[in-house]
């Protein structure tokens, strides 16, 4: 059985080469290690942007993986834009989301849904506010997914 790791962090971090390195060989570990196949990213910011531009990068040392962008709704730019979406991900993904949620939770709402259906979660949080630090806080309430914070290992502007 395949597993699934996801990613959280700050909507601004001013790209670290290093970062975008850890964050690579975590990804390949993860590949070889612990049968990840499939790599959940959000579309919200330059954390996401970074994460998925290392999956797409391992991706071409393997090929079998899948890096699915996952949003809470589709939005016009989305559904104008598909077919540059689909060069850069395999699938769009809305979350399962209450229609209910208030639209200024659905990032959230997103972001556990994407914890839920993960193993692993690859994150840059380094401060305790904002939706990155909640997302974390969240998945660190999850019994069964392993986190690893390059906020605690890398000194990266963010």
């Amino acid at each position: 059985m395949s597993n699934v790791c996801c990613f959280a962090g700050h909507s601004k971090i001013y790209e670290s080469d290093k970062l975008f390195s850890q964050i690579s060989s975590k990804i390949e570990e993860l590949i070889i290690n612990k049968n990840v196949s499939e790599f959940q990213v959000g579309n919200y910011g330059s954390f996401d942007s970074l994460a998925a531009r290392a999956v797409r990068e391992v991706k071409k040392k393997y090929p079998h993986i899948q890096l699915n962008l996952v949003i809470p709704y589709l939005t016009n730019t989305i559904n104008e834009n598909k077919n540059l979406y689909y060069k850069n991900y395999d699938n769009i993904l809305i979350a399962a989301i209450s229609e209910k949620t208030p639209k200024r939770f659905m990032i959230l709402k997103c972001n556990q849904y994407m914890v839920e259906s993960s193993q692993f979660m690859i994150c840059f949080v380094k401060y305790s506010w904002g939706g990155a630090a909640q997302t974390l806080k969240y998945a660190q309430k999850q019994k069964n997914i392993k986190i690893y914070n390059f906020a605690e290992t890398i000194q990266c502007k963010g």
